[in-house]
């Protein structure tokens, strides 16, 4: 028929087609009732729905906790207690990614003995039972490289500026706004723009001119900000606590290895007001606190007690191109 070409002829006959084969007759499409509103529930759908919602909202159905060979969260429905999954661990005995931690430089460096897998949890996901039974390595197991170990206390409640100053890489300059409120709300943000070529110092912390090229710091309010205001930003400089995290990575980090830890660039930062200059601007109070009316409710993205809370916003390189200083 692909082949035919039309003719007089054509225009005097008529083709008909029909399908010739079996086929499983379909079941008649259940009939939707027009009528509106539909009847009340009766007594069995109420306890169904009741009963369902119950069991969604159990202990075991919500609550989570972490696999031991990869560290992902799951519902305890889907985890096994390690004991009880019956799975030979020595699979993922690897040598190579783990350290033992040190404490001095005199301490020599170790591996961990034994498969590698999170020493405080007790449970396996099901994902990973499957792996191990077939003598495969789970691709998201502690074992495949994703190792790092637990946070020491020297790494962990670092403010925003500690965290900058100990980061050997630095990819993007950073502009933080903090803007205050005339009932003495603050909330802060933080702008990165990344940089074409990225930065690795050798020695850490930098200098303050140093760290002067890649963050700037801008405050908006009615008043200049005092250190009562300071000691509510991520701005502040533990030197202590960066002196420790800088000593800590240099002996248990692979790429601190050969890092100068510099004291005297430590010791000139200030630790009451922040470590860059404070770029102030007047901002116009438009409702006095004491004209508001007591129920009043300011915006929910400003505190007045305790830090900031702080937004980090990124931006790429083709959303600043021919930007104005201003813009930006």
């Amino acid at each position: 028929m692909n082949q035919h070409v039309s003719c007089d002829k054509c225009q005097t006959y008529i083709t008909v087609f029909s399908f010739v084969g079996t086929h499983e007759p379909h079941e008649p499409h259940p009939t939707v009732s027009s009528i509106f509103p539909p009847s009340p529930p009766n007594n069995k759908l109420i306890a169904d729905v009741i009963n369902g919602y119950c069991d969604d909202i159990t202990p075991e159905s919500i609550k989570e906790d972490g696999c031991a060979v990869c560290a992902c969260l799951y519902p305890l429905s889907h985890l096994t207690n390690l004991l009880e999954s019956k799975i030979d661990l020595g699979i993922l005995t690897m040598h190579g990614v783990t350290r033992k931690e040190r404490l001095k430089q005199s301490d020599p460096i170790y591996e961990l003995s034994g498969p590698v897998i999170h020493d405080t949890l007790s449970n396996v996901c099901k994902d990973c039972i499957s792996y191990i039974k077939d003598e495969k390595v789970p691709p998201n197991s502690l074992a495949n490289g994703n190792w790092i170990g637990n946070v020491p206390c020297v790494l962990q409640n670092l403010s925003w500026v500690e965290k900058l100053l100990i980061s050997r890489v630095c990819h993007n300059r950073c502009v933080v706004h903090v803007s205050s409120s005339g009932m003495h709300k603050q909330s802060a943000n933080a702008v990165f723009f990344s940089t074409p070529m990225p930065k690795i110092y050798k020695v850490l912390p930098p200098s303050l001119p140093e760290l002067d090229e890649v963050l700037a710091f801008v405050y908006l309010g009615p008043t200049r900000p005092t250190e009562k205001e300071f000691k509510r930003t991520p701005l502040l400089v533990r030197r202590n606590k960066v002196a420790m995290a800088l000593e800590w990575l240099k002996l248990n980090h692979i790429d601190y290895t050969d890092l100068n830890i510099s004291y005297d660039n430590l010791n000139a930062y200030p630790e009451h007001e922040p470590p860059v200059q404070v770029d102030y601007h007047y901002k116009e109070v438009v409702k006095q606190a004491e004209n508001s009316a007591v129920t009043e409710i300011e915006t929910d993205d400003a505190v007045s007690d305790g830090e900031y809370p702080f937004v980090v916003h990124g931006l790429a390189g083709i959303q600043i191109e021919g930007e104005s200083a201003k813009a930006l």
